[in-house]
This record gives C-alpha cells, structure tokens and sequence, in this order.
C-alpha cells in the first residue's frame, strides 16, 4: 500500500490532529504512526477502547528493540495498538531521550511502511528540519504532507522546508493549511505564495481550524463530531489523499486499457 507523511517546518500547526482525524477518516485500512522525535501526543490524548489508558511501553520503542527481526506487516502491527474508535497506532517515543536508543531504524522503517500490505501508513513526523532523524521516513513516503497556518512566519518557514525537501525525495508533494474556514482570503495568499514557488507542490487542502472538532481528537469533545467543520473539510481530503497514493492493483488494468469491453 503507502506511505504518507505529514510534517510541519515551525510551531505546532495540527499535525498530529490532521493525522488522527484523517486516519479516522481514511477509506482503507490503515496505521497511524507516531514519528516524532519530540514524544508521543497520542498516549496522552487517545484512550484504547472501553477507556482504558494506552501502553506507552508498546510502540516504536519496542518495535526497535524487536527490528532484528525484520520488520514486516507483522512485526509492525505486533507493536501497534487500537484506539478507542478503531483506529490503529504506532506509538511515538514518551520523550526525545528515547530517540537515541533507535539506532539506525528511520531508514528500514520508513521502507518497511511504504512497502506495507495490510494497511496504508500515515506518518506523524512532527517539525522537520535538515538535521531531524526522522527525515529517512518523509524521503520514503510516496505522498508528503506539510501542514501550515495561513500566517506569515509559518508560510515562510514552509516554504524553506519545501525548497530542501524537493531535492531529496521522489514523492507527491502537498500542504495542508490550518485555516478559519472563513479566512479564504488568506488560504488563496498560501496557495499565491506556493504558485511562485519553483517547487512542484500540486495538492492543497484547506483544513478546518476548529476546537470544537478538534477537542474529540484531545479526549475533550462533546456532542456529534460528525457534524464539525473539521469533519466536514477532512471528508473529502481523506478521500483525495487515499486516491493518490492508491496502488496500481486497486484498479481494473484491463478496464483501464480498454474501456468498455467488460460492460457487455
């Protein structure tokens, strides 16, 4: 299946929010993984079904400890847990300490993830910058994912990501953008800013800035998610990032190359 890795170049724009929100929305199966260096949001967030409180020892630690293995659909999803709702997750380290003790996993893991065959993996890499550990696993997803505001100091800084990463990966690039859902104005600036750009980036989204949808994602919400902003705009861009990455054999080749032979 794939790999898509979400990113961030300055702050804390969502990106572990639009991972969980997508993972619960993507179409196919898949495994959300926690890879930033800074620790694990999502075991202090999210609870496993029922209520009870995640393993925080069960995650990409142990799943370094266990690489000698190899790391296959099996050993990864042995080191996965399930969140209260259904979706699945790969822990992130508690704390950057934990990091050093990874070794030289971030390469065989961000190819053990793109080359996956149980799920589609979305990859919550956190703030990126040229020295971060974690690149090996963004240069190995086949779709790149940087999330932003709609301010001036965070389009900056995405744009310099942008410049680096271009030279470094074989991948789709994309930007989502935290957004008001009023403040289309200063989306279209982001996507002006992106057009003067030498960088390729084709896909954009606008993702609903919004604490109400969001506080369902923090262990916080109340009433019905589903008809939230932050539903409502990550529907159809869970469903654009999945057609992207979709691999050749979820399409009729034979359809595809001779349209019309099999409707008879």
């Amino acid at each position: 299946m794939a790999l898509v890795a979400f990113a961030s170049a300055k702050g804390s724009p969502g990106v572990t929010t639009a991972g969980l929100v997508l993972g619960a929305l993507w179409p196919r199966q898949v495994l959300l993984a926690e890879c930033d260096p800074s620790g694990s949001d999502v075991a202090i967030r999210m609870t496993a079904p029922g209520g009870a409180p995640l393993n925080s020892d069960r995650g990409l630690v142990s799943l370094a400890a266990a690489s000698r293995k190899g790391l296959g659909d099996e050993v990864i999803l042995a080191h996965s847990q399930q969140l209260d709702g259904g979706l699945d997750v790969l822990l992130g380290v508690r704390s950057p300490e934990q990091i050093g003790g990874m070794g030289g996993l971030w390469h065989p893991l961000g190819i053990s993830f793109n080359q996956m065959q149980a799920a589609d993996v979305l990859a919550d890499c956190g703030r990126v910058s040229a020295t971060a550990p974690q690149l090996p696993v963004i240069h190995s997803a086949r779709l790149i994912v940087m999330v932003c505001t709609a301010t001036g100091s965070s389009v900056a800084h995405l744009r310099e990501r942008l410049s680096s990463l271009v030279h470094h990966v074989d991948a789709q690039l994309g930007v989502v953008v935290v957004a008001d859902p009023k403040q289309r104005d200063a989306v279209k600036q982001v996507w002006t800013v992106l057009d003067q750009m030498s960088v390729p980036v084709r896909h954009r989204w606008h993702l609903a800035y919004d604490p109400v949808g969001a506080a369902f994602f923090d262990g916080r919400g109340h009433g019905r998610l589903e008809k939230t902003q932050l539903i409502r705009s990550a529907t159809d861009i869970a469903a654009e990032m999945s057609a992207l990455v979709a691999t050749p054999h979820d399409f009729d080749m034979a359809q595809a190359a001779f349209p019309g032979q099999g409707e008879r």
